[in-house]
């Protein structure tokens, strides 16, 4: 009866109800994450709810934190070394950071702990310009991607020139002219369908050879042997004069035509035939 009692008076039930963080409950700050202080209005009139919204919104905070956290430690084990010589200080000398150089420097335990920041934490250093962030930020960009310091040729040529391909300017094998017809043939035959798209790069990769290379072997194989195979016809019509002329044509441009050599491209036997129906408009002159 006492318990009915409670559920029929629903003040009853206020006291047993456990008083929420004013982080947690609706507030003039909506975070998770925030301190013990608690607005006027919210100790005068405390909410009965749970803010599900900022409950949301303090947990993806304390995720990216996470995942950042996360990430800055492997940035932090896979940073470069520093050039012979080289500290922290050195660095912004080197960039002409400005003045605060020195300050910067000792906020840096070590070296990685500096060149592995992100754009966020070079935001949250402090007593800084927006220009000496921006110089920062992009310097310690080019020297994670080995562009600065300025290096010679060579070495660049060296750091960048990537690794040959295995069969890369050797001769071309049979077995291997055969692999490159079976992979440009159709997909139901297991090839790339060299008639669709532009497989090239694919088939280079399973050939270990330079899409270049492959491309001029196919229509060494195929393109040149098909073309010099059939009867080709070269006719030039009256649809290059132009259709309209008058005085402001200064001068008609002259016509370019591209005729290919007859070792690839035979020509055909004319066998042209005007109806006699249409001899009477026939105009010789050009």
């Amino acid at each position: 009866m006492a318990l009915l009692r409670q559920l029929r008076n629903p003040r009853c039930l206020w006291p047993t109800i456990p008083r929420l963080p004013a982080s947690i409950v609706h507030g003039a700050r909506r975070s998770f994450c925030d301190g013990e202080e608690v607005p006027k209005w919210a100790a005068r009139y405390p909410p009965r709810f749970f803010d599900f919204k900022a409950f949301r919104e303090g947990l993806r905070e304390k995720k990216d934190s996470l995942s950042e956290a996360e990430l800055r430690e492997v940035r932090r084990e896979y940073a470069l070394p520093p050039p012979e010589g080289w500290t922290v200080l050195h660095f912004l000398e080197r960039m002409e950071f400005g003045d605060g150089a020195e300050d910067v420097a000792n906020l840096f335990e070590s070296w990685k702990e500096f060149i592995s920041q992100s754009p966020r934490d070079i935001m949250r250093i402090p007593d800084i310009t927006p220009k000496q962030r921006r110089n920062l930020d992009k310097y310690i960009t080019l020297f994670n991607h080995g562009l600065w310091p300025r290096i010679s040729a060579e070495d660049f040529q060296e750091r960048f020139a990537g690794k040959p391909l295995a069969r890369e300017g050797q001769a071309w094998e049979p077995e291997e002219d055969d692999k490159l017809l079976m992979l440009a043939g159709p997909g139901e035959q297991g090839g790339y369908d060299v008639t669709f798209g532009d497989p090239w790069i694919y088939i280079s990769w399973e050939l270990q050879r330079r899409e270049e290379d492959v491309h001029a072997r196919y229509v060494e194989l195929v393109v040149k042997t098909t073309e010099r195979s059939t009867k080709h016809e070269l006719a030039i019509t009256k649809a290059s004069r132009p259709l309209h002329m008058h005085r402001k044509f200064r001068m008609i441009p002259a016509d370019l035509y591209i005729v290919p050599t007859e070792e690839n491209f035979p020509l055909a036997t004319p066998s042209f035939k005007l109806p006699k129906a249409f001899e009477k408009y026939r105009q010789d002159v050009f």
